[in-house]
């Protein structure tokens, strides 16, 4: 049946959150920018997601498939929209209200750049995950391997340009699209930064807005893995294009479900998924860094760094070959990296899979209780 063309098409995949999903619609339905279409991708939900009601709105779509995992659920929303610009939202997150208004607002401003996203929130505190994550994570580790890839400019205190080159104060656009503007201090920082992805993440997917014409180029994500396929495809944007980045907090990612109840369903990068997730990342991080640039020495240790985080989950999930190979293939006398030779020697020593998880488990609440120990030097 047709449908007129949205200026923004929404695509909202979800899997088992019969409990969060209309938070979510409703941050979508509280938007002050109206010109939207929201086409949620139920992928096989086994839980009362098919006795919600969605058909309240005529701009929201209902596509229902059998479980082939959140790539291929948003592949197909992609598949069906019609948008000029595109946007994801996860079933148990939520944008707040400016969110649209001013994402419209930068593309119209700034009609050849591909695309935008956003500082976002932590639950509901203020705790501002994109600088917490560059200041707290990923300057922390490069300060552990020797690198100084996150330290400011002579001169400069403000933390986003430890990675952005250009920062600038946001104009009339975008001030009519939020009237807590001029008081949250936000500025519009740039810069090609597909140097940085070998850190991590530096934009969060429900909070990034790309042009029809970006995501053309970048293609579909992966659906021939569950996890961390958000990590490529925010990726290969970062090398394509300049990175804009609003540092006004856009969008809130819940840990929880409502009223701080555990989710029925885990996430995928955390929990018993861990483990998946980030062997999935690590094989993404060979094909975008590590496959094409072997020889430099930053990339070799933190690959190492990342192999060695590998094998910690391994050896906590019970997958005890797994965590010795690769505790043998991150060891070396650097840093913390030379924890992997005695914990693969924990890992030989132990009789099977769930002694092994059992003793790791042991020894981390052992070094955390050492670590509160206030010891005393002569």
């Amino acid at each position: 049946m047709y449908r007129p063309r949205a200026e923004v098409s929404i695509i909202l995949p979800t899997y088992n959150r019969a409990d969060t999903v209309m938070r979510a619609i409703d941050s979508i339905i509280g938007q002050t920018f109206e010109d939207w279409e929201l086409i949620i991708v139920d992928d096989g939900s086994t839980d009362d997601t098919a006795q919600l009601t969605f058909d309240f709105d005529p701009r929201i779509h209902l596509i229902r498939q059998r479980n082939q995992g959140v790539a291929a659920a948003r592949n197909a929303g992609i598949a069906a929209s019609t948008g000029r610009l595109i946007a994801f939202l996860d079933s148990d997150d939520e944008w707040l209200p400016h969110f649209l208004s001013l994402s419209v607002a930068f593309f119209n401003e700034f009609p050849d750049d591909q695309y935008l996203t956003f500082e976002f929130f932590q639950d509901d505190t203020d705790h501002r995950m994109i600088k917490g994550t560059i200041v707290n994570c990923y300057q922390s580790i490069a300060r552990m391997i020797g690198s100084d890839a996150f330290e400011l400019p002579d001169g400069q205190t403000d933390d986003y340009l430890r990675v952005f080159r250009t920062k600038s104060a946001l104009g009339t656009w975008a001030r009519r699209c939020s009237a807590d503007m001029e008081a949250s201090e936000a500025f519009l920082y740039q810069g090609h930064i597909f140097r940085y992805t070998r850190w991590g993440y530096f934009a969060w997917l429900p909070a990034t807005v790309m042009t029809r014409q970006a995501l053309e180029l970048v293609g579909r994500f992966d659906a021939s893995k569950r996890s961390a396929e958000d990590y490529p495809f925010q990726a290969l944007l970062a090398r394509h294009f300049r990175t804009n980045f609003i540092s006004l907090p856009s969008a809130r990612k819940h840990e929880h479900g409502l009223h701080s109840d555990p989710l029925k369903e885990d996430h995928l990068a955390t929990g018993p998924n861990a483990y998946a997730f980030r062997v999935n990342r690590l094989q993404y991080f060979d094909q975008l860094h590590w496959n094409q640039n072997r020889s430099d020495p930053e990339l070799s240790l933190l690959r190492k760094h990342y192999i060695y985080e590998t094998a910690c989950l391994a050896l906590r999930s019970g997958f005890r070959n797994k965590s010795i190979a690769l505790f043998k293939e991150a060891a070396c006398f650097r840093n913390r990296l030379w924890h992997a030779y005695f914990l693969a020697a924990l890992a030989v020593c132990c009789p099977s899979d769930k002694t092994a998880s059992a003793a790791y488990g042991t020894l981390r609440l052992v070094l955390r209780v050492l670590r509160q120990f206030p010891w005393e030097t002569a």
